[in-house]
């Protein structure tokens, strides 16, 4: 089957970016969202990150000058994917709604159209119970910023169909993606575990006193941090020895932390309205503006180093 038209489902942080992606690599794109607010947005923030790209050398102005004209908003789920060949539904994480929506997407969308879901943690087995034809549905985990981070994790149900997974594994290599293929369809896929067990044992350290959050995020981020684009932690353990692996962990992981529910100190903060940088604070105190100033200097830092890891070598697309 060949992509021609692509829908996205929820122009949020995570579907303007999804339509970016796909815009910028010559597809038309239908963007819709119930809040009339949010798609009303939604171009002026890919313009803004597409300037940012072309500023830094990431994309080319007339390519990116093209983008905006492939992209039609509309504010009706139904006509939005009447004639799509891709669906991804990149609405909120939350399992009831994006079941209603899943159902809405079968109904109204072709035959022939597959349905990927932007899940971060759900399941393909706990969604697709929405589903009539399964087989057509999977997930295509993009990270945030969708638009500059280069890798997908694509996760299958056991009733996806081989083809549905080609298909969607060719479409985002011709958008210029990397497609991981997760082999198993488990909660949270890899990234996700990998990212929240980091985050669990980083909470308990700050709250048996053992580290401030600064420091915590300073330690992760300058020490083992900066090589795990070049080297990731399987090929590191590799080059140091898996006797010396063996050593530290049998000394080490009966002090890490074990809990399976989320931490008191978590559940007191949100109790207390500290929700992070949209509350104003969290762990850090998040003063007006200081949020948007910490998202343009993430995006401007990752943008220099997938620029870097290209000219380098260590970053290559799947068709190399």
């Amino acid at each position: 089957m060949k992509v021609n038209n692509i829908a996205v489902i929820g122009a949020g942080t995570m579907g303007h970016g999804i339509a970016q992606v796909f815009a910028l690599a010559g597809f038309q794109i239908t963007l819709t969202d119930q809040d009339a607010e949010v798609l009303r947005t939604a171009l002026p923030r890919i313009e803004a990150n597409l300037q940012t790209c072309v500023a830094h050398g990431f994309v080319d102005e007339a390519a990116a000058a093209a983008v905006p004209s492939r992209i039609t908003l509309s504010g009706d789920l139904t006509g939005t994917v009447s004639e799509a060949d891709f669906i991804v539904e990149a609405v909120f994480e939350d399992l009831p709604i994006k079941h209603d929506v899943l159902r809405q997407l079968e109904a109204h969308g072709p035959a022939h159209a597959i349905i990927a879901s932007n899940s971060s943690s759900f399941r393909v087995a706990d969604m697709a119970t929405a589903l009539d034809h399964p087989d057509r549905f999977l997930v295509t985990h993009f990270w945030n910023p969708p638009h500059l981070i280069p890798l997908v994790e694509v996760v299958c149900g056991d009733l996806t169909d081989p083809e549905t997974i080609n298909i969607t594994c060719t479409l985002l290599e011709a958008a210029g993606k990397y497609p991981a293929r997760v082999r198993k369809d488990v909660p949270g896929f890899v990234g996700n575990r990998l990212q929240h067990a980091l985050r669990r044992e980083a909470i308990a350290i700050v709250d048996q006193g053992i580290a401030t959050p600064e420091d915590v995020d300073s330690i992760a981020r300058l020490s083992f941090g900066l090589r795990m684009p070049v080297v990731g932690p399987l090929e590191t353990a590799d080059l140091g020895g898996l006797d010396l692996t063996l050593a530290i962990q049998t000394y080490l992981l009966p002090e890490l932390d074990r809990s399976t529910e989320p931490k008191q100190s978590i559940q007191d903060k949100i109790a207390r309205g500290e929700l992070g940088a949209k509350a104003g604070k969290g762990f850090y105190d998040w003063p007006p503006g200081r949020h948007v100033e910490v998202i343009q200097q993430r995006d401007k830092a990752i943008l220099e180093m997938v620029k870097c890891l290209r000219e380098l070598g260590y970053l290559k697309t799947a068709n190399d």
